[in-house]
Order: structure tokens, then C-alpha cells, then sequence
């Protein structure tokens, strides 16, 4: 064995022999082999300490940083994407292959291609350097994990990273990304494990006292780890880029790190934990191995109860109801039996009137003593009715009346109430006749007193018989009823007794297996309790270990890896400095002027004059919306702040606020200063709470209501809301009374108490916007600058204040961070600006990549710039205009009025460029045609003055016939063309967005199911599906409402495109009937989009139950590929909906745009017939007026000298 006798440690090596082996039997291989690991860890006497952390937040660089050498590949995009073990002794590196067996490599080898192994995680699993030198303890070793940037990373990395072997882990975080539920979500599955950890919060550099005192910072972080009950051992704040960092406390971990490998180094082994946790594992692999197994017994627990018990009863009714009809007949015939016993027919007073009968049926019988042969007759009719007649009535009475009533008591006893069956039983009669007396008589038979009694009691058994007779036709109808009535309920307990043996059967097999789970988890329980294993066990766990030793390759030449190299694409440019400006529009503006004084002096040039003032008066007094974009902690704020050239917006650090800020240009109304608070309404606060809560049942209907039973049933606590939401719902209390009596109300304030309604979330949260009245360089030039709600904020996405401000800004600024990867509400957005950004005439994108000072040369910032170009042309943002800057660098440059540095520069060059040229470019060309117009009306002009007075009439003539022309041109302008276009683009652009549902469909599914979202298996699992449901039907239909808003403006779009073409085809007409007829340009007024609701709000969720039913268990969902067949199936069932949900707005979509078009080709019409009406009365006005040849020309000389200096000749209009 391998050093067993000289390795001491708290956990017995008998435990490890015998789990192992336990584990095997169990067919554990996964959790067999981290015994195996520990086992070995045990053998060396080895302290782990491991590094991870979020992507880029400097894990490598850090170990870098402690040991002295550069060993780990550092970048601020992804690089290490396998485990790195690095230890100080044999000075070599392994390369632990997928698929291959491992290759060493001795001292001394390429560090640069150790490098490029760390980041190939496709063939390569993991890498161990070991060098010469001592840079870490003996015995030690330091683990580099990949970076987490989202829940699958975190996953993996538990999964992956050997946790079991790690004695103490160092968790690093960015300084801008403490808050993230990621980290933080790793951090409380890492403590669930029993593992002491340690926060790194790295690049403390960043820091910035002016924006946020570092108490307060300290203070949020404190207060985000007690709302998770995150204990690390301590927090450490660090910087590698400035070693002079106020904070920075890299001497301190370093002198930590080293301590713990050193004399507190046993105080860290955490061997025991490990052990303990392996066999939690283990559990867990038993309860989900059997789980799956008992998953197929279905409800047994809901039903379970005395199995016997339940089969009796059924047994007994089943042979009750099988047994009905004999039992009926038996009581039937014993009713009948006794009441025919007990009838007594024949009393004394018709004993008498039968003997008088027997006598006058003697055959010398006489009526008289000289009595006719037809008196005698006579007389034995009157005696035989004398009997007959009172017989009858007896028998009715004593007989017939008697069973009718136990029959019908019996019917009622037994159930049956069919009519027909009464009606047989009123029918039960018996009617004796003469014939039936006559027939009874013993022929020869003396009449006396014996023979009457025998007479009587013969006559008494006959009509008994009638009546059995009639009883037993009675009595086998109702049998044949009874069989039939009972045959369905025979049926079914027949089954339900077959299902019920059958359960009874399922659930002994399912103690079985219970019994048996039981007894291995007691097996593992008992493994720490120092168990003696059987010799094979040793033997088992040596021949293991040796077969886990791959044998090692001597590596002479790098092994060819596939490397995943950034390149510069050809389709993804780096914004230029090219200009495509029409002129500056200071120049524009004096050749208006100039235009309007040239021609005010002369009749007919009034309505184009106006149009040359609207025109001066748009480009002078311009004003501009700028929209900012951005993620919780891209340095939003800051770069606002850099782009004022003053520290106007706080920075806040909660990520969850959902207010618009707006720094707006001062006016007589608000001073400099004036802030203008405006509060949510009852109603949006109603709908916040609605939100969040929507999945709770709650009675109340009103926002107070909603508030109080929060608060009441602590609904902020409840582990079934995420972070975020449940500290919005704590601020939602806390702030309740200080801001009731404001709610939907607007307040003014002082700018020194602007900061406090952002930073502070019990009253943010309660805010709808704010704006600050600012008076500075940026606000002078007519730009307010909106900075938007994060788009991880609390219902930022469930609201169209974001697609407003795409929609309307004049321009959008998108910031993102440095060296942080794009979340997923930062992905979600920029999918989105992807899908609108060809629909805008112009392109107004700008994105800004922030922090660009954390770049330690050029070529890493040109590295990160390409990576941010790459994830934006995933997202379908094509050519974007991307800068990167440092908000910080930038805002020292203007308060020392320094100059500003290169990458800044370059932005507000092309920024400024834009709004001021660019943006005014469409009005610019609109004014330079009205002043081609002037000069072209102008030539018109003295043509017309050199006309002689029948030239002149001719020439009215002439235009006002022309005029009748262009005009019935215009009112034919097509009408069903132009409208069957815009239903095929309605028609095509929403058929494609169930296709790309399709398609997307898979990345939705996987970002809802996947191992951190289900960890439980069987029952248990059903709350953490339909959850996950929840989320994707939420995900789902916020990307269809997103796709159709996406389509709306691509409509518009094209809406204007065809009004353009009309137009334009109008003008040409004009044009080709007379030359003069110059149409003004055409203004566009913005385009209603219509109202969307959001997808799937109201969805029920049972018709989704089967398709969750068939879950088994996590390991068959995930391993056996399971998930695939729940996700094709929710499809199917979702697919239908979502196109329902098409169709239906659909409709919306095309109701509403026709009507606009409608609106938008009358208002067309109506211009270019105003536009037409105009020039001939101005062209009339013209030839009716005397002015001086000489001046006329003179001023037409000018507009041809102004057109020409904007590069214009009168021909070209």
C-alpha cells in the first residue's frame, strides 16, 4: 500500500478503503474516484488552495502576482479555460488530455505554449506545473479556475474544479461586480460545503472617493453578504495595477496566503470536510439513482393508506353485488313464502258458503222439491258466486295487496327504481274463476265435513300456485334487472380491485427499494466510524489508483492544439474619422438669411420664405435627447460625468433602481440646479409589486393592500425571490412612510439633495424620474442627456421605457466594461439594438467601451476592442461605432483643463460630429432645395417679366391648365399597391420571428433548465420545473414582444420609404408638366407604434403539466439527454400559442399602419396640392407685378452665388 503508515490524519484510511469500495458496488465510479484523490491528496500531506472567481476579475494575474512569476496567462478577455495546479519541486509539466494520455514536459519548456494550453478547454482537461524553483511551500500547491461569468460557468466549476480536494479557496471579484447573483450565488453553494473562502475584491484602483467614500462601498458589500448570509473568512481589497492604491491590501493576502501554507497549515487541512462532503455525494448519488426508480411508482405517497383494508372493502363489494341477485331471490322467496303461509283464504263464513256450493254441484242436487231443471241451474250459479265472490275479495286482501307491498319494500331496499318493475308489481293479481271451484271437486265425493275442510284447504294451495307463478315471473325480471344494473359497477370494481392489487404490489416493491436506499445510505453513514474493510477492499483501491495513473508521455514537441484566436473580421470595422456631412450648419444658416433678404422684397416669394424661416428656425434652435445605455456597473454614471466635465450624476450601488435621470438644458421655467422629482403612481407601483409577487397568491387589489401583506407575511424573506427582488421589496417598506405622501405627485429639490434619491433605494425605488436642469458646456449645445435604467434593473425589461427612448433619442450611447463579460440582460438589450439598428436612417449607435485605462499597452485595448466587436456582431450588431475611453482619465482631464486625452477625443469628435452635422444633414439638404427653389422661381421670374401682354396670357393660360393636370396625377396616386406592400412586410417580417423562435428557442430552454436551476429529483423537483417554466415562458415572451416591436420599426421604415417614393413621383409629375413646378420638401411626422402586450403574461400553466411529468430524475434529464425531448415537447406545446399571439397582433399591427399610411398619403396629396396651388398663385402674382429688370437679376446672381458655395447648381433640383 502506499505510505499508509506514516500518513496521520483524523480521517480513517479504514474509511476511505471501505467507501471506496462501497462506492464501486454502488456503481459510484464519479465519487469512488475522488476517494481515490483524497486518498492520494492524503499521501502527500497536501495543502490545496484554490483561485476562482469572476471572468477577468484578475484571478491569474494574482497568483502571478504572489508567486513571483509569471506562470498564468493574464488578459482582460477570457483566457484560462482549464484547471491550472502549480506547485514548487520537480520542475515539469503535465498536460492531462480528454481523450489522450498525458504528456510531461522537463525543465526547460516553453512558458509561452504552458500559456496556450491553459486556454485550449477543448482537448485539454487540466494542467500540473511543478517548477524548480521554490516560489510555493512543499507540500502546497495554488489552483487557477476558469473564470464564472453565468450560472452554467459556476456549475461546471463546482463540478469540475475538484472541490473535494480544496483546503481553503481565495474567490476573486471584480471591484464594479460585487453584486453580481453569480458570484454570489457561488459563494453560498461553496459555503454549503464547508469550505473556508476568502474574498478578493480586486482592482480597488477604481475606486473613486469623490463618487463614493469608501465606507459607504465597504458598507453595501457588508450589508449584500448579510442578506445572503455569506461568512467569508475576510474580505481583502486589492490592486495590481497601481501597488500605491490607497485601499490596497495585496501585502496583507500575500502574507495570508503564505501563512496558511506554512504554520497554519494543518489548522487548514481540510480533509475531514472533504471526506464528509464526498459522502453527501454519495448520498445523493443513491437518492437520485433510486429516486428515478421510485419516480416510476408515480403518486404512491398521495395514496398510500391500509393497502389490505382498501382490497377488502373492494372484495367485499364486488361480492356483494355479484351475490345481489341470489340474495334478492332469497328474500324475495322468503317473502313470498311467508306471507302465503300466513294467508289465511278460508275462514268459517266461506268453509260455510263452500259446502253450500260443494252440495249444489251433487249430482241430486234439486233446488226444491218440484224445482225445474233451469231452477236448479239457477241455484247452483247463485251459491258458486255466493263462494267465488268473497273468495276473491279475501284473496286481495290476505294475498295480493300484501305482496304488492313487500315487493315494493324490497325494490326500494335493493335500489331499483325502474318504473316498469313497479308497474309489474301493480300488476300482480290473481283472478279465480268458477271454473277454478268446479275443477277442484273430487267427482263421486260425499259432502261432509272432512271432505269440506280437504275442499277448502285445495282451493287455498290453488290460488297460492297462481300467485308463485306470477311471483316467480316477477321475480326473475327484477333478477335480470339487478344482473343488468350491476354489470357496470361489477366492471369497474373489478378493475379498480386489479389496480388496487396491482398498486399494492408497486408499493411493496417500492419498500423494497426504499428498504434497500435505506440500508446503503446507513452503509455510507456508517463509513465514519472507522470500519474494518475486507483485505480486497485495499486491493481494489491500490489497483484504482494505479489504473488512474495514465502513463506519461515525454513531450518534446507542443502538442497541436485547436486555439481560438481573436481576428479582426473584415465585416467588423473600427470606427474612422470619415465624414459624410453635407456643410457645417453655421454656414447654412447665413445662406438663409441671405436667401430671405435677397427675395422678401419681391411679390410671390411669401410662402417660401416661410419655409426658408422654418428651416433657419429648426437648425438654430436644436435640441437633442442623447440616451444612455448600459448594465448595472458599466461606469454609466461616470461616463455621463466625463462627458459633463463635472461630477453631476452619483454613482449608485444598488443595481435594482429603475428610474430615468435626465440632465436637461436650463430655461425661464428651471434655473440652474433645479432637480424636478416626479414619483410613481399608485398604479406603476401597484404593477412593480404585481411583478415580482406574481407567483404568490395574494387577495389584495390595491398597492398599499400589496405593500402591507408583503410586509405582513414577509414576503421579502421568501428564498422563492431572487436577491434583487427581495431587497427591492425590503426598500419598498423601509421607504413606505416617508414617501406616501408624495406618491404620483412631482417634487422640486436641491441639487445637494439629488445624489440621496439615487443612492439611496428607499426612496429610488419609489421614483418614476428625475430631472436636473443643468447648465454647462453640454447642456448649452440643446442635448439632454437621459441616463436610462440598467437593464438588469427590477422590471426595466417589462416596461417600453427603454424602446421609447431607441426609438426617439437622437442618439444612443451603450456602455460597457472594460474587462467584464456582457450579462444576460446586456445581451438581451443588444440583441435588440441588433434587430432596430437598420431602421433608422442614420446610424446613432455608439458604444463606448469604459475603463480603457485598465489597459497596460495598446495592443491588449486593440485586443479587447476586437472581443467586444466579435460579441456585438453575435448579437447581430453589425459595423458598430465603438470607442473605448476612460470615464476617469477623462473627467481629471476637464476639471484640470488638461488636455484631453486621444480616446476620448476621438469620441467626442465623431459624438459632436454627429449630433451637430449628421443629425441636421436631412434639414440642411431640405433648406439648400427650398433656396434652389428661390433661385429657380426667381429665373422663372424674369423670364416672365419679359413677356409681352399676350405672352403673359397665354402663359396664365397655359399654367392653370397645367395646374388641373398635376392635380388629377396627384388625387390618382395609387392606393391598393401601396397597402398591399406594407401587408406582405407585415406579413414576411412576423413569419420570420416564429422562425427565429425556433431557433432561439434552444438557448432560451437551456438558460432556464440546466443543473443550478434543478438539483432536486422525483417530487421534490416539481416546484423547481414549474419555477423553471415560469422563467421560460417569461424569457420567451419578452423576446417575441421585443421581435414585435423590432418589426413595428422596420415597418415604419418602410412606411416612410414608400411616402418618400409617392412624393417623389408627385414632384417628378409636376416637374415634367412644367419645369417651375418645384414641390417643397415633404416632413415626416414620427409613426405611432402600437401597444403590444407582452407574451404568455396570463398563460395557464397546467396544459404544460404532462410535458413536466415526464421528468425522472436530474441524472437521465442531463446525462441521457432527456432535456432534449422536455424542450422539443414544451415547443410543440408553445409553438401554437406563440403563433396565436402572432396572428393576433398581427392584426393590431396591420390595423394600425394601414390607417396611418392612410393618414400619411392623404397628408401627401394635400401638400403637393398646397405646394401646387402656391407656386401658380405666386407665378400669377408675378406676372402682374413691374420690377426693375436690373435688380431682378442682380439678386438672382446672388442665389446662384449662394448655391454654388454650397456645391449646388439650380439644374441639379
Amino acid at each position: 500500500m502506499v505510505g499508509l503508515d506514516i500518513i496521520q490524519s483524523t480521517i480513517s484510511l479504514s474509511s476511505l478503503a471501505a467507501s471506496h469500495k462501497l462506492m464501486l458496488d454502488n456503481g459510484d465510479e464519479k465519487n469512488a474516484k475522488k476517494i481515490r484523490e483524497l486518498y492520494e491528496k492524503l499521501d502527500k500531506n497536501e495543502l490545496m488552495i484554490s483561485f476562482a472567481g469572476h471572468f477577468s476579475a484578475g484571478k491569474s494575474s494574482m497568483i502571478n502576482a504572489l508567486t513571483g512569476k509569471e506562470i498564468l496567462p493574464k488578459s482582460p478577455i477570457p483566457t484560462s479555460s482549464n484547471i491550472v495546479k502549480i506547485s514548487s519541486g520537480e520542475g515539469a509539466a503535465r498536460v492531462f488530455f480528454y481523450h489522450d494520455n498525458p504528456v510531461e514536459y522537463k525543465e526547460p519548456y516553453d512558458l509561452d505554449m504552458i500559456k496556450d494550453y491553459s486556454m485550449d478547454k477543448d482537448t485539454i482537461k487540466r494542467l500540473e506545473i511543478s517548477t524548480s524553483e521554490p516560489i510555493i511551500p512543499k507540500g502546497c500547491s495554488l489552483v487557477d479556475t476558469p473564470g464564472i461569468d453565468a450560472a452554467d460557468d459556476a456549475d461546471r466549476l463546482m463540478t469540475e474544479a475538484s472541490l473535494h480536494l480544496v483546503d481553503v479557496l481565495f474567490y476573486v471579484m471584480d471591484y464594479n461586480h460585487v453584486q453580481s447573483e453569480v458570484n454570489l450565488q457561488f459563494l453560498k453553494a461553496l459555503q454549503e460545503k464547508s469550505i473556508p473562502f476568502y474574498v478578493i475584491i480586486n482592482q480597488i484602483d477604481k475606486h473613486d472617493e469623490a463618487e463614493l467614500t469608501f465606507k459607504n462601498f465597504t458598507d453595501s458589500i457588508k450589508q449584500t453578504f448579510d442578506q445572503w448570509k455569506i461568512k467569508p473568512e475576510h474580505i481583502y481589497y486589492s490592486s495590481l495595477m497601481d501597488p500605491a492604491a490607497v485601499h490596497n491590501q495585496f501585502g496583507m493576502i500575500k502574507e495570508k496566503l503564505f501563512s496558511i501554507m506554512g504554520g497554519e497549515k494543518e489548522s487548514f487541512q481540510n480533509t475531514e470536510q472533504s471526506f464528509m462532503q464526498i459522502i453527501k455525494e454519495h448520498k445523493r448519488f443513491l437518492n437520485r439513482q433510486y429516486e428515478e426508480k421510485l419516480t416510476e411508482y408515480g403518486s404512491l405517497e398521495a395514496e398510500e393508506g391500509n393497502e389490505s383494508s382498501k382490497i377488502e372493502v373492494l372484495e367485499t363489494e364486488l361480492m356483494d353485488l355479484e351475490n345481489m341477485s341470489s340474495k334478492f331471490e332469497n328474500e324475495f322467496q322468503s317473502e313470498l313464502n311467508n306471507t302465503l303461509k300466513n294467508a289465511y283464504l278460508m275462514p268459517s263464513n266461506l268453509r260455510e258458503r263452500a259446502a253450500d256450493f260443494l252440495q249444489s254441484q251433487q249430482s241430486d242436487f234439486k233446488a226444491g222439491l218440484f224445482s225445474s231443471k233451469k231452477k236448479t241451474e239457477e241455484e247452483r250459479n247463485t251459491r258458486l258466486l255466493a263462494f267465488l265472490t268473497p273468495l276473491q275479495e279475501n284473496l286481495e286482501t290476505v294475498l295480493q295487496w300484501k305482496l304488492r307491498d313487500k315487493f315494493t319494500r324490497l325494490l326500494k331496499d335493493y335500489n331499483l327504481s325502474k318504473p316498469e318493475l313497479q308497474n309489474q308489481i301493480n300488476e300482480l293479481s290473481v283472478v279465480y274463476t268458477g271454473e277454478d271451484l268446479i275443477r277442484l271437486i273430487k267427482p263421486g265425493a260425499k259432502v261432509t265435513g272432512d271432505y269440506v275442510l280437504n275442499y277448502t284447504n285445495d282451493v287455498s294451495a290453488d290460488i297460492k300456485n297462481k300467485f308463485k307463478k306470477q311471483a316467480r315471473r316477477l321475480s326473475m325480471n327484477i333478477q335480470h334487472v339487478i344482473t343488468e344494473e350491476n354489470e357496470n359497477q361489477i366492471n369497474l370494481i373489478r378493475e379498480k380491485l386489479n389496480q388496487q392489487n396491482k398498486h399494492s404490489d408497486l408499493m411493496k416493491e417500492r419498500d423494497t427499494l426504499k428498504s434497500i436506499l435505506a440500508e446503503k445510505s446507513r452503509q455510507a453513514d456508517e463509513l465514519t466510524y472507522s470500519p474494518v474493510p475486507e483485505e480486497s477492499a485495499w486491493d481494489l483501491l491500490q489497483n484504482a489508483i494505479e489504473a488512474d495513473r495514465k502513463p506519461l508521455t515525454l513531450g518534446i514537441e507542443p502538442v497541436k492544439i485547436k486555439k481560438e484566436k481573436l481576428k479582426s473580421k473584415k465585416e467588423i470595422k473600427r470606427h474612422t474619422n470619415e465624414k459624410n456631412i453635407t456643410d457645417p450648419v453655421s454656414h447654412v444658416l447665413e445662406s438663409l438669411n441671405k436667401t430671405i433678404r435677397t427675395i422678401e422684397s419681391f411679390p410671390g416669394f411669401e410662402a417660401i420664405i416661410d419655409d426658408l424661416k422654418g428651416k433657419h428656425d429648426r437648425l438654430k434652435n436644436r435640441s437633442h435627447t442623447i440616451a444612455l445605455f448600459g448594465a448595472f456597473s458599466a461606469g454609466k454614471s461616470s461616463f455621463a460625468n466625463a462627458l459633463l466635465g463635472e461630477s453631476v450624476l452619483p454613482v449608485s450601488p444598488n443595481p435594482t433602481t429603475a428610474a430615468v435621470n435626465r440632465i436637461a438644458p436650463v430655461n425661464g421655467k428651471y434655473t440652474h440646479g433645479t432637480v424636478v422629482v416626479t414619483l410613481k403612481g399608485h398604479e406603476t407601483l401597484k404593477k412593480d409589486l404585481d411583478l415580482i409577487t406574481k407567483y404568490f397568491s395574494k387577495k389584495t387589489t390595491d398597492f398599499e393592500g400589496l405593500l402591507k401583506w408583503i410586509k405582513e407575511n414577509k414576503i421579502y424573506q421568501d428564498d422563492g425571490l431572487n436577491k434583487m427582488y427581495q431587497a427591492y421589496l425590503q426598500a419598498m417598506i423601509t421607504g413606505y412612510q416617508e414617501n406616501k405622501d408624495y406618491i404620483g405627485s412631482t417634487r422640486t429639490i436641491r441639487l445637494d439633495e439629488f445624489a440621496c434619491y439615487v443612492t439611496d433605494e428607499t426612496k429610488a425605488c419609489y421614483i418614476e424620474s428625475i430631472d436636473l436642469y443643468y447648465d454647462c458646456s453640454l447642456t448649452r449645445q440643446g442635448i439632454t442627456l437621459v441616463d436610462t435604467p440598467g437593464a438588469d434593473s427590477v422590471n426595466a425589461r417589462h416596461t417600453n421605457v427603454a424602446f421609447d427612448y431607441i426609438k426617439h433619442a437622437d442618439a444612443i450611447l451603450y456602455v460597457t466594461y472594460y474587462n467584464h463579460a456582457l450579462s444576460r440582460a446586456d445581451k438581451d438589450f443588444l440583441t435588440q439594438l441588433g434587430r432596430v439598428k437598420e431602421s433608422f436612417e442614420l446610424d446613432k449607435m455608439f458604444f463606448i467601451v469604459n475603463a480603457a485605462d485598465l489597459a497596460k499597452d495598446d495592443k491588449e485595448l486593440q485586443l479587447v476592442t476586437e472581443y467586444v466587436q466579435e460579441q456585438l456582431l453575435q448579437l447581430g450588431v453589425r459595423f458598430p461605432k465603438l470607442y473605448p475611453v476612460s470615464s476617469k482619465l477623462s473627467l481629471a482631464n476637464k476639471r484640470e483643463d488638461q488636455k484631453l486625452n486621444k480616446n476620448m477625443q476621438l469620441f467626442e469628435d465623431h459624438f459632436y460630429d454627429f449630433i451637430h452635422n449628421e443629425l441636421a444633414a436631412l434639414t440642411v439638404k431640405s433648406a439648400l432645395w427650398d433656396i434652389g427653389r428661390a433661385s429657380k422661381m426667381m429665373g422663372q421670374y424674369i423670364k416672365s417679366m419679359n413677356l409681352d401682354e399676350e405672352e403673359k396670357e397665354n402663359y396664365r393660360i397655359d399654367l392653370l391648365n397645367k395646374r388641373v393636370i398635376i392635380e388629377e396625377k396627384i388625387d390618382k396616386l395609387p392606393v391598393n399597391m401601396y397597402e398591399e406592400q406594407i401587408k406582405q412586410k407585415i406579413e414576411k417580417q412576423l413569419f420570420y420571428v416564429l422562425e427565429r423562435l425556433s431557433i432561439r428557442f434552444h438557448d432560451l430552454f437551456k438558460e432556464a433548465f440546466n443543473p443550478t436551476t434543478i438539483t432536486e429529483s422525483g417530487r421534490r423537483a416539481q416546484s423547481q420545473l414549474l419555477n423553471c417554466l415560469g422563467n421560460l415562458l417569461d424569457e420567451t415572451g419578452f423576446d417575441l414582444h421585443q421581435e414585435l416591436q423590432a418589426v413595428s420599426l422596420r415597418i415604419e421604415s418602410f412606411i416612410k420609404s414608400q411616402g418618400n417614393e409617392a412624393y417623389e413621383s408627385l414632384r417628378k409629375d409636376a416637374m415634367k408638366a412644367d419645369e417651375s413646378f418645384i414641390m417643397k420638401d415633404f416632413s415626416f411626422d414620427e409613426f405611432e407604434t402600437p401597444s403590444y402586450t407582452e407574451a404568455f403574461r396570463s398563460i395557464d400553466t397546467k396544459q404544460f403539466e404532462k410535458v413536466l411529468a415526464t421528468f425522472k430524475g436530474t441524472k437521465a434529464f442531463f446525462e441521457k439527454n432527456e432535456k432534449e425531448i422536455m424542450k422539443d415537447n414544451l415547443y410543440s406545446e408553445l409553438k401554437p400559442l406563440a403563433k396565436q399571439y402572432i396572428e393576433k397582433n398581427k392584426s393590431i399591427m396591420s390595423d394600425s399602419y394601414l390607417e396611418q399610411w392612410s393618414i400619411l398619403r392623404n397628408e401627401l396629396k394635400s401638400s403637393a396640392i398646397h405646394s401646387l396651388e402656391t407656386h401658380v398663385n405666386n407665378a400669377l402674382k408675378m406676372i402682374s407685378s413691374s420690377v426693375d429688370m436690373a435688380i431682378l437679376k442682380e439678386n438672382y446672381t446672388v442665389l446662384e452665388d449662394i448655391l454654388k458655395t454650397h456645391k449646388m447648381e439650380e439644374a441639379s433640383l
